[in-house]
């Protein structure tokens, strides 16, 4: 009698590895920087220029939002200015020109000195059927601190989303290589392929990432990459940086294990896997954070609120904020501020 031996079923299928966890707390916060460093900038750096030609017109040109107002000089009849009070005793001046008709026009926000010099200069103009050229801008020295605020937002942003995106893992050519290839949104940016000859096992190799802007005592997040393992023990990692997260890595771990038709071993990725406990906030935790999300959900909706708004023409840069719009984006921020808390505080799987 014949034996023969049994057919050879080659090894094939894919493994979806990621998305990798951020620290949303951080990208929350960061975004708020943002936020706040373009409303920042957007107040040093506007600009009212008026232009006036006797017996002719006024041109009226703001930067932010950018408009052009035109109207005849002989409409010009007065300029006042409104004395602003701020908090903690500041205050600002407001060149108001008065024309025919009642209809009055707000400049730029000024200090009261200057305020009061323009006001001046444009009733001598007028007395004296002379040209009329001004220009009020914002306080520049703003903008530095805005830069710096984008700058630091930026980075902590960066910082937040490390190791963003997924991977692709695909066995080919009959289960001898292991083509690696990575997205970040959907879109493909590296590819790689990896010799599977030989391969004994998949572990997880665990790692840190280095990590800036950590809080006193606030232990680094746990990382790691997949790394195949020969029968002499070398090993071959499938990405030469390590990740954010533990059980991402594990899954996958798992997964490409199984496709490789390789044993389970003792103490090896299912059973690391099957320790991982849930993650659970302490509820002093949760409170906290729940308090912290109300402050910066409110902060972060006003700052949207005013760009929006100043962005569409429905709101002016110079003007106050009104109560109404403290409660519509301040309001709806810290809403979704303490919705999103509760949600990422819940008790789940392990990332």
């Amino acid at each position: 009698m014949v034996f023969r031996e049994p057919a050879f079923h080659p090894a094939s299928g894919n493994v979806r590895y990621g998305p990798f966890p951020v620290r949303t707390g951080r990208l929350a916060f960061s975004l708020l920087l943002v936020l706040v460093a373009i409303l920042l900038a957007l107040v040093a750096l506007a600009r009212d220029h008026l232009a006036c030609t006797p017996r002719a017109t006024c041109v009226v040109t703001r930067a932010f939002p950018s408009r052009t107002l035109a109207f005849p000089m002989s409409v010009l009849r007065d300029a006042r200015v409104n004395i602003e009070r701020g908090s903690k005793g500041s205050s600002h001046g407001v060149v108001v020109l008065v024309m025919a008709g009642g209809r009055e026009l707000p400049l730029q926000r000024v200090s009261p000195e200057r305020a009061a010099e323009v006001a001046a200069a444009i009733r001598a103009g007028l007395s004296s059927e002379q040209r009329i050229d001004i220009t009020l801008r914002g306080p520049w020295w703003i903008f530095p601190f805005a830069l710096g605020m984008l700058a630091m937002g930026l980075t902590m942003a960066r910082s937040a989303v490390k190791g963003l995106g997924r991977f692709r893992l695909d066995v080919t050519r009959g289960g001898a290589a292991l083509r690696v290839q990575r997205y970040v949104l959907a879109i493909p940016v590296s590819s790689r392929e990896v010799s599977l000859e030989g391969v004994a096992d998949v572990r997880v190799e665990a790692g840190t990432l280095g990590e800036r802007w950590l809080n006193k005592g606030e232990a680094p997040w746990p990382a790691g990459r997949i790394v195949l393992v020969d029968r002499s023990g070398a090993t071959r990692p499938l990405t030469e940086a390590v990740f954010p997260g533990e059980a991402v890595h594990l899954c996958a771990a798992s997964e490409l294990r199984e496709i490789l038709g390789l044993e389970r071993r003792r103490h090896g990725v299912e059973e690391q896997l099957a320790s991982l406990p849930r993650v659970v906030t302490p509820l002093g935790a949760r409170i906290a954070a729940l308090w912290t999300a109300v402050a910066v959900g409110a902060l972060a909706g006003t700052a949207l609120f005013g760009i929006t708004g100043v962005a569409l023409g429905l709101l002016s840069i110079r003007g106050p904020l009104e109560v109404l719009h403290l409660a519509a984006g301040g309001g709806g921020g810290a809403i979704a501020g303490v919705a999103l808390t509760l949600y990422l505080t819940r008790s789940r799987p392990p990332r």
